[in-house]
């Protein structure tokens, strides 16, 4: 069995992994955890009453690090979240589901941009990996910002909870953490509700890996996610400007059109783009309706 050290002296590091019936990937999730060269951490195992052999997987990692926690009931993700973080111990959370894994200097490399008192949030960028064809691209080539951030997080760019590192304090300063009452944005409602109250820091480079497949939740329930930003938009809209607001507004139209595309509305996917601003964003779309069917069904992953 694997002690924990506690005379490392840098800050203890909770780790999440939220799991609903993750057995087919679990395992490398939690070896990219345990092979982190930052070794003070702990895993808040949060089993949401899975049905598989996820709780047998993850009782095969002998060390005192890894803690499992079964849900009280079955809950929505952003509340179980929420439940793992109660119970956690460390100075910093973060978050590893359980189909997605970390490179093993994570959390080597992001812990020491916290050294700066107000900075909430460490980030890095991300490789995306297609389950299918096993083929990996990176999630953003742009320079990834830092400090204040929020028009960035506003129009839905760079960070996602995969990559990112919490500082808890800053956590528990919002009157809500993760929101339980969504399904699909509560990570996106987090990041814009934590974005006034601290700053950013980031690497460059990706040191975790967002896997996309078959049962991806968010692939699986597009228009669900639609709806949960038109609500969110209306519920927030007070304490955001209106270049933020049209922001969010194109950003649903574009969700919009790309389901009518693959929905093969032609008609309407036209008289949704003449609604478009006129940016590169709307070249896309046009050119998106032009694709053949075949290639489409392969870019289903936008």
């Amino acid at each position: 069995m694997v002690v924990l050290d506690n005379s490392y002296n840098k800050s203890l590091v909770s780790i999440v992994v939220n799991c609903f019936n993750g057995e087919k990937f679990l395992e490398d999730c939690l070896n990219s955890i345990l092979n982190q060269t930052y070794h003070n951490w702990e895993v808040i195992f949060w089993d949401n009453h899975s049905t598989d052999n996820s709780k047998k997987i993850f009782e095969k990692f002998d060390d005192e690090r890894f803690k499992y926690y079964l849900s009280p009931k079955h809950t929505f993700l952003y509340e179980a979240r929420d439940l793992a973080i109660k119970v956690s111990n460390g100075d910093f959370i973060a978050f590893c589901d359980a189909d997605d894994y970390w490179s093993k200097a994570k959390l080597e490399r992001l812990v020491p941009l916290f050294q700066d008192k107000n900075v909430g949030i460490v980030y890095s960028n991300q490789w995306i990996l297609n389950d299918k064809n096993k083929k990996k691209r990176i999630y953003t080539n742009k320079v990834l910002p830092k400090g204040n951030i929020r028009s960035n997080i506003v129009s839905r760019t760079s960070i996602t909870i995969l990559t990112a590192v919490i500082r808890k304090t800053a956590y528990f300063n919002l009157k809500i953490g993760f929101n339980k009452n969504y399904q699909i944005i509560g990570d996106y409602d987090f990041f814009v509700r934590i974005s006034k109250k601290c700053l950013f820091d980031c690497i460059q480079d990706p040191l975790v890996t967002y896997r996309l497949h078959k049962d991806n939740f968010t692939k699986k329930n597009r228009d669900l996610e639609i709806k949960e930003l038109e609500n969110w938009l209306q519920d927030i809209k007070t304490f955001l400007s209106k270049k933020e607001i049209a922001s969010i507004r194109e950003l649903i139209l574009y969700k919009k059109i790309t389901i009518l595309i693959l929905k093969k509305k032609s008609l309407s996917t036209i008289i949704h783009i003449l609604k478009f601003p006129n940016n590169f964003k709307k070249v896309k779309l046009l050119l998106a309706l032009l694709l053949p069917q075949s290639i489409l069904e392969k870019k289903k992953e936008y």
